[in-house]
């Protein structure tokens, strides 16, 4: 009966052994997640908008959800409905942002999705804190 046992032992030495391969020797990333907090800033020229609105969301398959400005130029988008799901806890690094600019009438001018950029103090090796920097609409 210790067969099973041995041939288990022998599996899970094999996985830790393969696994540990990923690292380079020396480097042990820490078992800490980032989460990327806060609103996603969104800049886009006064000019751009007009007389409009600016109506955005996060996610992949969402609903833009009319933002305020809070300032000429600049609109924060919280991780929060009706702009993200309510079980949102933090963005995804490659997650995205869907903006709509819609004119004075209410027709929608412009709907794309941009990927949030962002920069981090990462090593290389181990995924680090990042921060996101402004979506900027041209």
């Amino acid at each position: 009966m210790r067969t099973p046992k041995v041939a288990a032992a022998a599996a899970v030495l094999t996985g830790v052994l393969a696994l540990s391969a990923c690292v380079p020797p020396g480097v042990a990333c820490p078992a800490i997640g980032y989460v990327i907090e806060g609103p996603v800033v969104i800049e886009i020229s006064p000019n751009l908008v007009g007389d409009g609105s600016v109506a955005a969301c996060l996610g992949d398959d969402c609903e833009p959800a009319l933002v305020a400005p809070v300032e000429a130029g600049r609109w924060e988008v919280p991780q929060e409905p009706p702009y993200a799901p309510q079980d949102t806890i933090g963005l995804d690094l490659g997650a995205g942002v869907r903006v709509a600019i819609i004119d004075a009438s209410g027709v929608s001018i412009r709907d794309e999705w941009f990927e949030i950029p962002f920069t981090s103090s990462s090593d290389g090796f181990c995924p680090g804190p990042v921060e996101v920097q402004p979506v900027v609409v041209t």
